[in-house]
């Protein structure tokens, strides 16, 4: 008794079936060989009578070879006909000529965000666990499958070439959708993995996708990186054939909320930050009335309603106060549409009881405004009698000496004023500080030692540092004589942008600031600093980049009025905060990752081995290591797959309650796709059958498999038909 019942292994379909109506001039060889036979009317003739006997002789050859040439010529017709149809063969097991040999099929899931559009009930992605389950169902008794997660990472669900059926089903049945992209050459490099483990001499690799340009076009439209070149002449080194089936339809029309920021890099109790949403329209749909709906922690806040464009991308901002510490979730969300999984997203906000700020003295004195710190520590927090609101920055003012002796993670951000030099040591403690998303502001100074500073906060442009120290430039015994003033950059960046359009008595605050002396600083090339504040003769003032997870910011001179009159300035207190609060904005950017990207936090070195657990979107609670990472302790989570927001929690010694925010990636959002012609654009040199008609695979998947098209088997057959009638029409006659 069998196992399997039989089942059809190939079949024999036309790509333009209307051309088989020319079949019909297949007779006309046939009538034109009828009509052409003689009639005629018999004589007695003397000498006939010896061409009878020799026409009797030879009649039986001569009939047989008309026949031949008649079944020649119609043969031709008959496959120039055929040819022009198209025909092809296809099957989900062997060929004639392959029967009885093994296939290992791997079957490639698009697992991009796209893949999540919704059409009669059932996603594309659902259809396409639909279609593998009939092509795992349909394979032949000893071949073997995979299934690879086309995304970013890809990811092998069956790795090893698999010949147990239902356990194959169960696995593509267990699978989910992710909410990432995809990486196409990682993908094709994971397809080659696959196909190296096994032995199998026949493989095919069977795609179901819905070919979203984002996913497919990722060199761009001149076709393929050189990346993704060589992933695909790897994947050919093991000769499978390759399968298309294309999931997507003609491109409609979407929305999607493709950004949520707020506009305060650091957000306090009290504080209303800006909260923007940003609404993006896509397809060749018309204007629609959208409701853009805000949600914090659970709470509808405000609700707006917006005309979003095809093509463009609509702000939706609302202000709103944070009045508990802790961390916070805004979500912002509009109606359901073919594509739900990109109508929220999520922003986890970390909002503080107040800024802490350390400050370093590096020429700490006991007379007022004498030390190097005392400007900084009353423009950024001014004194009870002083007008304007309380600052939320709240500084701690030590020696430099002490540095080494401090937790700098209990800080947003660390200035270093003046400060002579430093110990390995001390430059360690920055480091590990800078990967846990602390902020570092370094000042210039007459104590500096450019030398010092050079070998281990520069050190050759792999340091803390974003600048070498140079040697200085002016003169402060000389300042009647010559001082420099700053040049804005046109107020492009955030910590002088509130001047751009300010009065010109307010803007005069900055640019008529007078220095007399300030450190060269000298960046390296390529470097990616910015230059955030220069001076009248070009050199950098101030200068951000972002080091590790957190930023840093070199100020050419003093923190003091020793080397510039700037503390003497209304501008000195903004532009003081502003870079505090820019320098501490890795404490909250750590938070929000985009979808397929790790949740990576550092943390003190002694917070290692503690034992945490992550709560996912689907509520699904998951154990994760905090590990050691140098100087530093790291929690490291990649299970992300999914947006929303991620809550993680330790256990002592480390009391870790944090929340973070998953998003997809705005390029998935657009359902522009390719057809066949364009994919063999972007991909050239790629040899792959495509189908389009996921219909009828849903109920027969034995139309994919091994398709073999015979358009070209014909033509061939039709020269070789013409010269062999050619050949035989010319011994024929010669015969005759």
């Amino acid at each position: 008794m069998t196992l399997f019942q039989p089942v059809v292994l190939f079949a024999l379909g036309f790509g333009s079936q209307a051309m088989l109506g020319g079949l019909a001039a297949a007779s006309i060889p046939i009538i034109l060989h009828l009509l052409n036979r003689r009639k005629f009317r018999e004589t007695r003739w003397a000498a006939m009578q010896f061409l009878l006997a020799a026409i009797r002789k030879n009649q039986r050859r001569i009939r047989l070879e008309q026949l031949i040439l008649l079944a020649v010529r119609t043969m031709i017709i008959v496959f120039v006909v055929l040819a022009m149809a198209k025909p092809f063969l296809e099957s989900l097991g062997a060929l004639p000529a392959l029967a009885g040999q093994r296939t290992h099929r791997v079957l490639v899931l698009d697992a991009s965000l796209s893949m999540g559009t919704v059409a009669d009930g059932d996603s594309r992605f659902d259809k396409a666990k639909a279609i593998a389950r009939k092509l795992v169902e349909g394979t032949r008794g000893g071949d073997v499958i995979s299934v690879v997660l086309m995304g970013d990472p890809p990811r092998a669900v069956v790795g090893a070439p698999s010949p147990n059926r239902e356990a194959v089903l169960k696995e593509i049945a267990d699978v989910r959708l992710p909410h990432g992209s995809t990486d196409l050459t990682a993908s094709f490099d994971k397809i080659a993995e696959v196909l190296k483990s096994s032995d199998v001499h026949t493989k095919e690799v069977i795609f179901l996708t819905d070919l979203q340009v984002a996913s497919w076009r990722r060199g761009g439209s001149k076709g393929a990186d050189e990346g993704l070149k060589k992933a695909l002449a790897r994947l050919r080194e093991y000769e499978p054939s390759s399968v298309v089936i294309d999931l997507g339809s003609a491109v409609g029309d979407n929305r999607a909320v493709v950004g949520l920021d707020a506009n305060a890099p650091i957000v306090t109790v009290g504080a209303s930050p800006l909260i923007t949403a940003t609404v993006a329209g896509f397809g060749q749909g018309g204007a629609r009335e959208v409701w853009v709906r805000f949600i914090v922690d659970d709470q509808r806040v405000n609700e707006q309603v917006v005309t979003v464009r095809p093509g463009e991308k609509t702000p939706v901002a609302f202000g709103h106060a944070f009045t508990t510490p802790g961390d916070h979730l805004v979500e912002a969300r509009i109606d359901d549409d073919a594509l739900p999984l990109d109508n929220h997203r999520w922003l986890a906000v970390p909002v503080r009881e107040n800024i802490k700020v350390l400050l370093v003295d590096g020429d700490s004195r006991s007379e007022p405004f004498a030390s190097e710190t005392s400007y900084l520590a009353q423009a950024l927090e001014p004194g009870d009698g002083s007008p304007g609101t309380p600052s939320l920055i709240k500084t701690e003012v030590i020696p430099d000496a002490q540095l080494g002796q401090r937790d700098l993670a209990e800080y947003d951000a660390v200035l270093l004023c003046n400060v002579p030099q430093f110990s390995p040591g001390e430059v360690a403690a920055l480091d590990a500080y800078l990967k846990q998303g602390g902020g570092v502001v370094v000042f210039g100074g007459d104590q500096v030692v450019p030398s010092n500073y050079n070998r281990l906060l520069y050190d050759e442009g792999k340091g803390i540092l974003p600048a070498e120290v140079g040697p200085n430039v002016g003169d402060v015994s000389k300042k009647a004589e010559s001082h420099f003033n700053f040049d804005p950059r046109g107020f492009g960046h955030p910590i002088v942008e509130a001047f751009r359009d300010a009065t010109d008595p307010v803007q005069s605050g900055l640019t008529g600031v007078k220095t007399w002396q300030y450190h060269k600083l000298k960046l390296p090339k390529g470097s990616a600093a910015v230059v955030a504040l220069a001076f009248d003769r070009g050199d950098p003032a101030v200068i951000e980049v972002k080091r590790h997870r957190g930023h840093v910011f070199q100020v050419a001179t003093s923190a003091d009025a020793g080397w510039t009159s700037w503390p003497l300035h209304n501008s000195f207190p903004p532009v003081m905060e502003q870079i505090v609060l820019q320098a501490a904005a890795g404490r909250r950017a750590e938070r929000n990752v985009r979808v397929g990207q790790p949740l990576d936090q550092a943390l003190p070195a002694g917070s290692a081995e503690a034992t945490a657990t992550v709560t996912t979107p689907g509520d699904r609670r998951l154990p994760t290591k905090i590990v050691a990472d140098g100087d530093v302790s790291r929690l490291h989570f990649e299970g992300t797959d999914v947006s929303g927001p991620y809550l993680v929690k330790a256990a002592p010694p480390v009391p870790l309650d944090a929340l973070f925010a998953a998003n997809p990636d705005p390029a998935e959002s657009d359902p522009a796709k390719l057809d066949r012609v364009a994919l063999a654009e972007a991909l050239p040199g790629w040899s792959f059958s495509y189908f389009n008609n996921w219909q009828h695979l849903t109920n027969d998947a034995t139309a994919v498999g091994r398709r073999g098209e015979l358009h070209r088997q014909l033509l061939y057959a039709v020269l070789v038909l013409l010269l062999v009638e050619s050949v035989l029409a010319w011994k024929f006659g010669h015969h005759s």
